[in-house]
Parts: C-alpha cells; sequence; structure tokens
C-alpha cells in the first residue's frame, strides 16, 4: 500500500508546479491587504465517504464476487487571493474483504469488480480567473466534458479517473463556451498498481481536447469538438491513440405547460492517430427521442458504434458505465461494432418539507445490442436503479443488471447488484 509521501511523489509535472506556487502564496498574500484572510475563511472543507457493496454473479467463472469497498476523499478549495484558487484532495479506497477481482489482486475465478485498494492525490489544481471571461486551471483535475460519451470522470467506481492537464475556458461570446485542455497523463480508475494492458493504471502521453458549445435558447446546446488522443505505451488493441471529430446537439423544449420533448443527435468520424499503428476510419452516430411530465421520463434512442472486423470505433477516456448497460460487457467496442437500442423509463421527485427522506430517482431501462458489422445479435440487459436523499449530505442508492448474452468470455450472462450509501460535504 503507498504511503502519502509516495502518493505525493507519484504526482506528475503539474503537481509538482502547482506546490511550488503554493510555496509562494503567503508572499503574494501578505501584500494582498488583508486578503490573505479570505484564502482560509472563504475556503470550503470537501467530504465525500461512499461504502458500497457490490455483487457479481457471472457464467463461465467459478466464483461470485461479492464486494465491500469504502472510498474516502477529503479536500481544501481556498478562496481567491488575486484572481488564484487552490484546490488540494487525497482519496483512499480500502476492501474489507477480497471475494473478487479487483484487477490488481490475481483472483482471476472471480468477476472483476474495479476497485482496488489505492490512496493518492485525487485532485491537485491551482485555478486562475484574473483574465476577462477566462478561467485557467493547471494540475491534477476533475473533467467531464458534455455528456461524458468521450471524456468523464467515471464517478460511479470508488477511485475516480482524473486528468494532469492544463485547461483554459473561455465565455467571451454570449452564450458560447469554448474549451481547450492539454492532458500529458490520465489517472485511471485501476489506480497505481493497475496494468499491464486493459487494466493500466495511469497512460501517458500528449493530448489534446477542443470542445466548443453553444446553447440555444429554449432547445438546448449545440457542440462541436476535436479530440486529439496520443497514449504511448498503451495497447492499441484496447487504448488506441485517436483524433475524433464530431457535433453534437441535445435539448428539451416544452409542448404544452406539463409535457417536454426531449432530444439529441450526434455524429463523430475517427482514424488513427501518432502511435497507432493501425490506419483505419470509422463512425460514430446516435439518435434519441422522448417526453417528460408530471415528474416522469420516457426516452428511447439508438446509439452506434462502427467496427470494420479488425479496428473500430472507442472512447477510452470516456465514462463508459453510463453507456450500453451498467453490468459494463462492451467497455472495449466489439471488432465489428455495436448498434444499442435502448429505451428508458424514469420518475425523479423532491419531496417538500420531508424528513428524513428529501428526493428520490427512480429508473428502469432496456438494451438491445447488435453488432454493427453483420447484424449479429450481441445480447440485451434490463437494468434498474433507485436513488434516494436524505437532508442535504446523505444518499443511499440500490441498482440491478442483468445481462442476457450468448457462449463464454466477454459476452457471458452476468447479474450484478450494487448497495451503496454516500456522505458528502
Amino acid at each position: 500500500m503507498p504511503s502519502f509521501k509516495q502518493a505525493l511523489l507519484a504526482s506528475t509535472l503539474p503537481s509538482a508546479l502547482l506546490f511550488a506556487s503554493a510555496s509562494s502564496l503567503g508572499a503574494l498574500a501578505a501584500r494582498a491587504d488583508g486578503n490573505v484572510a479570505d484564502f482560509f475563511d472563504q475556503g470550503k472543507l470537501l467530504i465525500d465517504a461512499r461504502y458500497r457493496y457490490e455483487q457479481v454473479d457471472q457464467d463461465g467463472l467459478a466464483d461470485e464476487a461479492n464486494a465491500h469497498t469504502l472510498r474516502a476523499r477529503v479536500g481544501f478549495l481556498t478562496g481567491k487571493v488575486f484572481d488564484l484558487q487552490f484546490l488540494v484532495e487525497g482519496e483512499g479506497v480500502v476492501q474489507f474483504n477480497d471475494d473478487f477481482n479487483d484487477t490488481t489482486n490475481g483472483n482471476v475465478t472471480f468477476p472483476v469488480v474495479a476497485d482496488p485498494e489505492d490512496f493518492q492525490i485525487n485532485r491537485l489544481q491551482v485555478e486562475y480567473s484574473g483574465l476577462p471571461q477566462t478561467v485557467i486551471t493547471v494540475g491534477r483535475q476533475r473533467i467531464n466534458l458534455d455528456n461524458q460519451r468521450f471524456v468523464g470522470g467515471v464517478a460511479f467506481r470508488q477511485n475516480e479517473q482524473t486528468f494532469d492537464a492544463a485547461r483554459i475556458t473561455n465565455t467571451s461570446i454570449e452564450n458560447l463556451n469554448l474549451t481547450y485542455i492539454y492532458v500529458n497523463q490520465i489517472n485511471r480508475i485501476f489506480g497505481e498498481e493497475g496494468g499491464p494492458g486493459a487494466f493500466q493504471g495511469a497512460l501517458e502521453g500528449d493530448t489534446h481536447l477542443f470542445n466548443a458549445g453553444y446553447d440555444i435558447k429554449d432547445w438546448g446546446k449545440v457542440t462541436g469538438y476535436a479530440y486529439w488522443i496520443d497514449l504511448e505505451d498503451a495497447p492499441q488493441a484496447t487504448l488506441p491513440s485517436t483524433q475524433t471529430f464530431g457535433v453534437r446537439f441535445a435539448g428539451k423544449h416544452p409542448i404544452t405547460e406539463q409535457l417536454t420533448a426531449l432530444y439529441g443527435a450526434e455524429y463523430a468520424t475517427q482514424s488513427d492517430f501518432r502511435n497507432n499503428p493501425r490506419s483505419y476510419d470509422v463512425d460514430y452516430w446516435m439518435l434519441e427521442g422522448g417526453v417528460a411530465a408530471h415528474g416522469f421520463k420516457l426516452l428511447g434512442g439508438v446509439e452506434s458504434l462502427e467496427g470494420n472486423g479488425v479496428d473500430r470505433f472507442q472512447t477510452p477516456l470516456a465514462t463508459l458505465h453510463k453507456f450500453q448497460g451498467y453490468a459494463d460487457v462492451f467497455l472495449v467496442t466489439p471488432a465489428n461494432g455495436i448498434v444499442d437500442v435502448y429505451g428508458t423509463l424514469g420518475y425523479e421527485t423532491k419531496i417538500a418539507d420531508a424528513e428524513p427522506l428529501t428526493s428520490i430517482m427512480a429508473a428502469v431501462t432496456y438494451h438491445d445490442f447488435e453488432a454493427e458489422r453483420g447484424s449479429a445479435d450481441l445480447g440485451s440487459e434490463w437494468d434498474v436503479e433507485v436513488t434516494g436523499k436524505f437532508g442535504d449530505h446523505w444518499s443511499a442508492s440500490v441498482k440491478y443488471a442483468d445481462y442476457d448474452g450468448f457462449g463464454a468470455g466477454a459476452n457471458a450472462d452476468r447479474k450484478k447488484l450494487w448497495l451503496s450509501a454516500e456522505f458528502t460535504y
């Protein structure tokens, strides 16, 4: 188990620069005519603790996984001094048993529950907002772009995915948000002991992310993006270096006083980039629509990731758990691609003046999967989830996934159950 000192030393160049900047903060604040008090007095303590039980029953494996884990994050966000704001946050994941394959413990007769024990710096960043309508963030940080289909923090897993990066966001033009991010390391959910291969814990490289989103009043948001992902020493079959260009539109619009239309469409094209030894060109598209009324939501859609039999459209930096079923069968796109036809019925409401339950969310989703090339059956899945919030700080949830596949191996039948309780402050 790495010590705090070891975790600190594992921080990459942006984190080291952040520490150097923090060491001179006292000298800057001393000239701030009293603003040094704002550094702490206007700061905020950050606490996030989550216990989870995860059970996995997967055909073809001798044992059933039963994982009890606890994730705790403690951090501090300072007030602003000279338009500078600092954030530091440590994270620890502990296991109460080892009856599962956490991707690092070698328990290969059990299904995977990707929550390895780990202690590290989760976030360590400095933010500068002294330029007009511009924010610059440098260091280890959380990045979620759009719906996280291409870049996200994988918040569902106990160890969050973070990025050692420099980010510039500009809002000088009304309703337009421009973001450029340079990433030199991705700190994945598998922790510092992860790897090699698909479970590699950290990925270095020169990755450039550009995202431009324009809000259309009462209709939604249109986004154009270009992502150049260069991953050094990564297995290109599962973590390819790619260049992706796309456009997305998503939003909602009232039909009547009580009924709202929901809609979304997206298209992207992807090809090889730099360290990728293969030459290919594949496409992605998504269409969805639905209605919402009185807290209920009915949504249906189709998502397609192209495959040519060898190469396929992949999103290695995404929050993959949000897409193609909670059972996480298709974290790596099949060689012949995948088409996911899905439908969701959900309900969400806030409970006024209620104690202790203050809000509840519930949803059931059905997925039908087939290969994009050749239309072979890839199985189907039911997902159910219920989340309740209690006051300002507590929440609890139940989730269940039932994937009906074929054969053994990657497409074997599996059932997953999650029970969790979380405290945030």
